[in-house]
């Protein structure tokens, strides 16, 4: 058990450098309309990642700054690479550059020697990104309107015949599985060094609600709970009826993760617990659609979307249940280890919560 504590105590550690915001830079949408030997474009992306790109801080990203460093942000992020249509290099015309809230928006034009059979671009700033990015891409042509996911594993958008080949519902779930951080390329940097996965906030959580013991009846309640409130708000967030601001979301979903380890810390556990994880469980699915919830996708693509990767961000955290389950029901068993799992782990994962609380209040003050 000293293993746990130790894995424990170094989450911690380096959750407190972790960045304040929960998954801001997470996704990205690129619209690609084709006609003849013409390609226009339009880039969405978080602030925070159109800053990381430009080596500034996002506080400084207004519009009169955006206008002035408009060239260079697209240099940064798809005029870096070449886009070929066939054979032959495409040439870009004039960014326009908008600011839209979080979103920074970037549109152009390039013109390419033929009509366009096939188009080739390799993202450039896929692998600047964090590893989570997932750039949503809508390409429409004479072959119609589809959609494909790019990343830093699959950095390169292939158009054939008007559009790309279609992301299908296992490419949503994959990057939900991903997005918890259930996959061990997830906590490793672009350099093979350890990192912290962006979903680190969510595994906390699920591990708090671990270390407060309890039986596998018990324990199966409470993440039947969490997927009820994360389906509660896949149907809010799919329906647009509720889409609360991240300014809300992400201090709530630290300070979900100080209730829980408080409760296990304390002892005294509610007698409903399924509950109130069903109640963070809405607060984290919150948190999860954010990532897809601004797609300009069609309703049947964002239905699609948003359940996939709902669906993914639940095996991940199965996974997760399933590697620490056994070893905390058996430390709760052994007078030896049972200190560890209530109350040092707690205590730990406590300190986290309230630092992550603090710091995303102070980021959004």
């Amino acid at each position: 058990m000293r293993a746990l504590v130790a894995a424990i105590a170094l989450l911690v550690a380096l959750g407190t450098t972790h960045p304040a915001a929960a998954h801001p830079m997470d996704v990205g949408y690129l619209r690609i309309d084709l006609d003849g030997s013409a390609a226009r474009i339009k880039l969405d992306i978080d602030v925070k990642l159109a800053a990381l790109l430009l080596g500034t801080d996002e506080h400084t990203m207004d519009d009169a700054t955006l206008r002035a460093r408009t060239a260079e942000l697209a240099t940064a992020t798809y005029r870096a690479a070449a886009v070929t249509s066939g054979e032959a290099a495409c040439t870009w015309t004039t960014t326009v550059a908008e600011l839209h809230g979080r979103t920074v928006s970037l549109a152009d034009r390039a013109e390419c020697p033929s009509a366009i059979r096939t188009l080739h671009w390799a993202v450039p700033f896929a692998a600047r990104a964090p590893s989570t990015f997932k750039l949503l891409v809508k390409a429409h042509g004479a072959g119609g309107e589809q959609a494909s996911i790019v990343d830093r594993d699959k950095p390169t958008i292939e158009v054939t015949g008007g559009a790309p080949a279609s992301v299908g519902f296992g490419d949503f779930v994959w990057t939900g599985v991903s997005h918890i951080g259930a996959v061990p390329s997830e906590w490793r940097d672009a350099d093979g060094g350890l990192k912290l996965p962006d979903g680190i906030d969510h595994i906390m959580f699920v591990l708090a609600l671990l270390l407060a013991g309890g039986s596998i009846r018990q324990l199966a309640g409470i993440t039947t709970g969490f997927t009820i409130g994360h389906s509660i708000t896949l149907a809010l967030s799919t329906l647009d009826v509720v889409r609360p601001p991240a300014i809300i979301i992400e201090p709530l979903i630290a300070l979900s993760i100080a209730v829980v380890a408080a409760e296990a810390l304390s002892g005294k556990l509610p007698k409903y617990r399924w509950k109130v994880a069903t109640f963070f469980g809405l607060i984290h699915g919150f948190g999860f659609a954010r990532a897809l919830q601004d797609f300009d996708l069609s309703k049947v693509n964002t239905v699609e979307a948003l359940f996939g990767y709902n669906l993914g961000v639940e095996l991940g955290q199965l996974t997760i249940i399933l590697l620490f389950a056994p070893l905390v029901l058996l430390a709760h068993r052994n007078p030896r280890t049972r200190f560890v799992v209530v109350k040092i782990a707690p205590a730990l994962i406590l300190v986290c919560g309230l630092y992550w609380f603090v710091q995303r209040i102070l980021v959004h003050a």
